[in-house]
């Protein structure tokens, strides 16, 4: 059953996690006097979401007129909820510094179109195929260059494990003839 709401004075800096839900008799809000720089979509959409709610007031905070000031703009121009609206100004960049919120235009803003997240993670995984197909690219072309010297090498390795490996070939194949085996058992002959 609240009816007036003074959150003025509190050095709020935002109010993206606040709820106004269930305040449904809520007549008043003062937030004057706070640092937000900013009111997200969410809660304008709670503001508008109050049948009762016909004052809100939101003097002498810090606004930060960048590209995410839009939305609350929009608000100020098509809402009748708050008191004094044509005196909020914005605090900074230093080139918007003491405009009034209602008369910022999109072009003042100087917002780009936003690059939706998935068209940024795909050129980055291309960026990422392109350095690692440069990177295969590189080292095939020094094994191509040390080709001789990788031949040589691999023949060294072989002769190696061949001249190491027959001396086991040739004592596992005396042991393994039938003939000898016996021939050690019977040591008459």
């Amino acid at each position: 059953a609240l009816r007036q709401l003074d959150l003025s004075n509190n050095s709020l800096v935002g109010l993206r996690n606040v709820s106004f839900q269930g305040l449904g008799q809520l007549q008043s809000l003062n937030l004057s006097d706070n640092s937000l720089g900013m009111l997200w979509n969410s809660t304008l959409a709670q503001f508008r979401s109050l049948p009762a709610l016909r004052h809100i007031v939101l003097r002498r905070n810090t606004w930060v007129c960048d590209c995410a000031i839009e939305d609350l703009v929009v608000w100020l121009k098509e809402s009748d909820q708050v008191e004094g609206k044509e005196t909020l100004t914005c605090a900074s960049p230093d080139k918007m510094l003491g405009k009034a919120l209602l008369k910022i235009n999109g072009s003042d803003l100087n917002c780009s179109v936003p690059v939706d997240l998935p068209s940024q993670l795909q050129t980055s995984y291309v960026f990422l195929g392109i350095v690692l197909a440069l990177i295969g690219a590189i080292f095939l072309l020094v094994l191509y260059l040390n080709r001789k010297g990788i031949k040589k090498w691999m023949h060294n390795i072989r002769d190696a494990c061949r001249d190491h490996m027959e001396g086991y070939h040739y004592r596992y194949e005396i042991n393994a003839d039938p003939r000898l085996t016996n021939l050690s058992s019977n040591s008459d002959v």
